[in-house]
C-alpha cells in the first residue's frame, strides 16, 4: 500500500472513530465496508488515481480514540472536530514530526446506515518537498460480517 493511501485510509477511519469520551458515533452499521477514493495529487509525478478497497468497521472503532496516537514514532499530532453528529463529522488533525508536518481536513456525512460520503484535503511537507491530496470518496456497506478482511 502506498504511503499517500496509508495517509488517507488513516484519517478516514479515524473520523469514524470518536475524537473524545464524549463523541458521538456516526450512525453507520459495522461490518464489511467498501470504498472508493478518488486522489488528485498536486506536488507529485502521478496524476489522479481511483482506489477501491474494503475495510471492517467495528463498534469499537465507532466509540473509541484511535486518532490519538501518532501516524510515525516521535510524530506529535492534535486532532480538532468542528463538527460532530450522528450523520456528520468535520474535522483537522495536524501531526508533526522529524519528517515534516501533514496536515489534515476531512469531512464524513452518513447518507444512510449503508452508505457514507467524504471528502479530505491533505497537506504534506516532507523531506524538503510538498505535497497536496484533494480526495473525495464513497463507502458502501457490504455485510455485518467481514470474513477476511480486517
Amino acid at each position: 500500500m502506498n504511503r499517500m493511501r496509508a495517509l488517507v485510509l488513516f484519517f478516514g477511519a479515524s473520523l469514524l472513530a470518536a475524537a473524545s469520551a464524549q463523541a458521538v458515533p456516526l450512525d453507520v452499521k459495522t461490518g464489511l465496508w467498501e470504498s472508493t477514493l478518488k486522489n488528485e495529487l498536486s506536488g507529485a509525478v502521478q496524476g489522479p488515481r481511483t482506489l477501491t478497497y474494503k475495510s471492517c468497521l467495528s463498534q469499537k472503532q465507532l466509540e473509541e480514540d484511535p486518532i490519538a496516537e501518532p501516524m510515525e514514532r516521535g510524530q506529535h499530532c492534535s486532532t480538532k472536530m468542528t463538527s460532530q453528529t450522528r450523520t456528520v463529522w468535520q474535522g483537522t488533525r495536524v501531526c508533526t514530526g522529524p519528517r515534516g508536518t501533514q496536515e489534515y481536513s476531512g469531512k464524513l456525512t452518513a447518507v444512510s446506515r449503508e452508505k457514507v460520503r467524504g471528502t479530505l484535503l491533505v497537506k504534506m511537507s516532507l523531506g524538503g518537498g510538498s505535497m497536496t491530496n484533494h480526495a473525495k470518496y464513497e463507502s458502501k456497506w457490504l455485510a455485518s460480517s467481514c470474513g477476511s478482511v480486517k
